[in-house]
């Protein structure tokens, strides 16, 4: 068994975030074998999510620095990582990353003017 690389993350939550950590920055320690979203978790840093599965966007965030692998998503477009964000539930470092979390509304948003769901069903 080898051990694996761990990457520094950098979780920024913003300040109308309805989370404890509103409006402040944690640095946590992820490995690269590890989801970004169960990592928070363990550090105590309760990230919004619901399906875990890559399917429903409720943990979307934007990438701001670094470099992440999708390939565990269940539903990840290429418009997605285009327009920087990640889905934290399945996201694996492969740098170190600085991520703004909460980050639904817009990723919603997103995914409504691309015509992908879930943001397809969006009433507009």
């Amino acid at each position: 068994m080898t051990d694996a690389t761990t990457w520094e993350v950098e979780l920024r939550v913003p300040d109308d975030a309805d989370l404890e950590q509103a409006g402040e920055s944690r640095t946590i320690a992820v490995r690269e074998d590890e989801f970004v979203l169960a990592a928070a978790r363990d550090a105590g840093i309760w990230l919004s999510a619901d399906c875990q599965q890559g399917w429903c966007i409720t943990c979307g965030a934007r990438l701001l620095e670094g470099e992440v692998d999708h390939s565990h998503a269940k539903r990840y477009y290429p418009e997605d990582e285009a327009a920087g964000f990640v889905l934290t539930c399945v996201a694996q470092p492969r740098s170190d990353l600085v991520l703004e979390v909460e980050q639904y509304g817009a990723m919603l948003e997103h995914r409504a003017d691309h015509d992908k769901p879930p943001g397809r069903s969006k009433l507009r």
